[in-house]
């Protein structure tokens, strides 16, 4: 058995990791998969002064306190600059880090360092009455992969300090075991999965949309198995 923790993306929550989540726990694993401050069913404590250390702070804290231990933590998307700055904080508690179609920043660069084009085009995702919220893009139009089953409703406003905050430290190439999964149908992490590439990582391509954990869920779910069962040396 192991013990995963699942980081969600942007205007998300944890209840998007439910259909890997459910695998995983039926193959007899821990899974947590915690909802970051001021989002999803958080949304009632959202504060401007909220931002990624915040997020990065939710998950630190969540290794220490349940004193997790050889851990796989994975970031989807925006998750994966809150599990880059939990890494450089708590990196002994892990045995792998995975970036989901996700960020994969150097240290000190802020989400809009590693998309630029985000900078600009989410400018008017600002509310009017809340300039430091950024509401969800439409995901239908974004993300048309997207099924009836998934439900847009529940995505929420989150702070602009998310993606502007830098993230800090972030753990030397090679430091933990880690793996990047390359969504390419279509895809939009091409250089975070080239940086992974060129820092050592492996890098595994899946022919899915960014939201990949929720359309191919046995996809991801069978490759974080696959990283949690030893190999066995053949007699």
């Amino acid at each position: 058995m192991k013990t995963f923790v699942l980081v969600h993306g942007s205007w998300a929550g944890g209840w998007q990791w439910r259909p890997v989540r459910e695998r995983l726990e039926a193959r007899g694993h821990r899974v947590l998969a915690p909802t970051l401050s001021g989002m999803a069913d958080r949304h009632h404590i959202v504060a401007d002064d909220m931002g990624l250390h915040t997020h990065v702070e939710d998950v630190r804290a969540l290794l220490v306190w349940e004193d997790l231990r050889d851990v796989v933590l994975v970031g989807h998307s925006y998750g994966g600059m809150v599990v880059t700055g939990a890494a450089a904080a708590q990196g002994a508690r892990l045995s792998h880090l995975v970036y989901l179609d996700a960020f994969l920043p150097r240290a000190d660069e802020a989400a809009w360092d590693v998309l630029p084009w985000q900078r600009e085009a989410f400018q008017e995702l600002r509310l009017p009455e809340k300039p430091w919220l950024i509401r969800p893009v439409d995901q239908k139009t974004f993300f048309p992969e997207l099924g009836e089953d998934f439900d847009a409703e529940l995505l929420t406003p989150m702070p602009i300090a998310t993606h502007t905050d830098a993230v800090g430290a972030a753990p030397e190439p090679g430091a933990i075991p880690s793996t990047y999964v390359h969504a390419t149908a279509p895809a939009y992490f091409d250089d975070s999965a080239a940086r992974a590439a060129a820092d050592g990582m492996r890098v595994v391509n899946v022919a899915a949309g960014h939201y990949v954990h929720w359309t191919h869920a046995d996809v991801v779910a069978d490759l974080l198995h696959e990283l949690a069962t030893p190999v066995t040396a053949s007699a």
